[in-house]
């Protein structure tokens, strides 16, 4: 009977150990997709023998700015768009595309005090996204000119006890919902604008 009564004990201890430890078991975080993409897109022809694309922005890589922070930063999201989108197909002539800006900056936000501060998960901080991008174009057997821009900004919060993945995959979301709203807004502009180049 003594015996019995032992390896009842031991199995039970050892169900409540495995059921402690599926409790204590961290949950798999959701990987991230990687870096957004516009090659299946149709190209945009420009008549034109070449595409320059500058970065005219320069992240000051500190604190408020973040964007050097971000797997994918939306300078590199935006020459991508450039190199997966615009196509030269003439023989003479220049676009030249600039990336005026593409901040991230971090504000801090105010948090409930006392009582109410320790029961609450306050959004702690904001996250404001600027990208500006424009495009000139210069003919030049025609002389013909034409020039295009656009602006796209956006901002989102965040939990205070959010963990390093979860603000990672924030700033994925908010630079692919960035760039979807920028590819959209960039290709109508450019088929007002430059029209005449466009082939």
């Amino acid at each position: 009977m003594t015996t019995k009564c032992a390896n009842l004990r031991f199995l039970l201890v050892f169900f409540s150990a495995l059921i402690l430890l599926g409790a204590c078991e961290v949950p798999r975080e959701r990987p991230l997709t990687g870096p957004v993409s516009f090659s299946k897109l149709p190209k945009i022809n420009l008549n034109v023998a070449k595409i320059d694309v500058k970065r005219i922005y320069k992240t000051p890589l500190k604190f408020p700015n973040i964007e050097h922070e971000m797997p994918d930063q939306l300078l590199d999201a935006a020459e991508r768009w450039a190199k997966d989108r615009l196509r030269a197909v003439g023989k003479y002539g220049v676009a030249s595309l600039t990336i005026d800006r593409a901040s991230v900056v971090e504000v801090k936000l105010e948090k409930a005090s006392g009582i109410r501060g320790a029961f609450t998960n306050d959004q702690s901080e904001r996250y404001d996204v600027v990208l500006s991008v424009g495009i000139e174009v210069l003919k030049a057997t025609s002389g013909g000119q034409a020039t295009a821009r656009t602006t796209v900004r956006a901002s989102r919060t965040i939990s205070e006890n959010a963990t390093l993945a979860e603000r990672e995959r924030l700033w994925e979301q908010m630079n692919n919902e960035v760039m979807d709203e920028f590819n959209q807004d960039f290709e109508a502009r450019l088929r007002r604008h430059l029209s005449a180049f466009l082939r």
